[in-house]
């Protein structure tokens, strides 16, 4: 399945294998934000020759976005270890629809914790509202996320999810999907060391020039100068100055 990957090898390139906690550790180690498939059928929970490489020790696994991956029926599929939490759980399997959803969490998991961190700032800048539309935009933007999907997730009509957008003064649902989508090219090319553009064809974008175009209109600059300007770091900041209840939105609604 791992070698069967679609989108998601564009970011990580080829698999590597660990057979030990502590041989994941010295992985996570070198490739901080690289997500692991974890299989406890395999492996235990408890198999491992000290206690501080277990999920629920001493050691901080956050900068390894760790997958559940095993048969839905299996005891594991449904437990969380103490003091131990999955970035995403994907059924074991071997046909089509398994591969797509693994592809998907994969590319969710990815340096995920920088998309933790940005909501964090978001918590205690924006708006409760506005932070579950970003939460929402964020967790699609691996795809053309559409405001239908936002208003999907929030389980309310396009109107009122537009007129609570107005009455808070923050640009409308598109514009914060936009700048999600982007946030999350910047921050995959820094990640992967791969342009911006290759990133964007990955994640659902049918040509670069579209990307471009999204860039210029949304912030003003087209990539080059993007990433000149620090590329993801330049895009939260413009989220933040959108939505916080400090300030005034600056983004022109798109």
């Amino acid at each position: 399945m791992v070698l069967r990957l679609g989108d998601s090898s564009v970011f990580i390139g080829h698999a590597v294998f660990a057979s030990s906690w502590q041989e994941l550790a010295c992985l996570g180690e070198r490739h901080p934000g690289s997500p692991a498939l974890v299989d406890p059928s395999l492996v235990g929970f408890s198999d491992t020759t000290s206690e501080e490489l277990t999920p629920g020790g001493r050691r901080d696994w956050s900068s390894t976005p760790l997958i559940l991956y095993a048969e839905r029926n299996s005891p594991e599929h449904g437990t969380r270890p103490p003091g131990f939490s999955f970035t995403a759980r994907v059924r074991a399997g071997l046909v089509d629809d398994d591969i797509d959803a693994l592809d998907a969490a994969i590319m969710r998991s990815i340096d995920v914790r920088r998309v933790h961190l940005l909501l964090e700032r978001l918590g205690r800048c924006a708006d409760p509202f506005a932070h579950r539309v970003l939460r929402h935009a964020l967790e699609l933007a691996i795809g053309p996320a559409t405001v239908s999907q936002i208003v999907g997730s929030l389980g309310m009509p396009r109107r009122t999810l537009q007129r609570r957008c107005a009455v808070l003064g923050i640009p409308g649902p598109q514009t914060l999907i936009s700048l999600a989508r982007v946030f999350t090219v910047e921050r995959l090319s820094k990640w992967s060391s791969r342009p911006a553009g290759a990133i964007a064809l990955a994640l659902g974008f049918s040509h670069r020039a579209n990307y471009r175009r999204l860039t210029r209109r949304l912030l003003g600059v087209p990539p080059s100068i993007l990433e000149e300007r620090g590329g993801a770091d330049y895009v939260e900041e413009a989220i933040v100055r959108a939505v916080d209840l400090r300030g005034s939105a600056s983004v022109t609604d798109v």
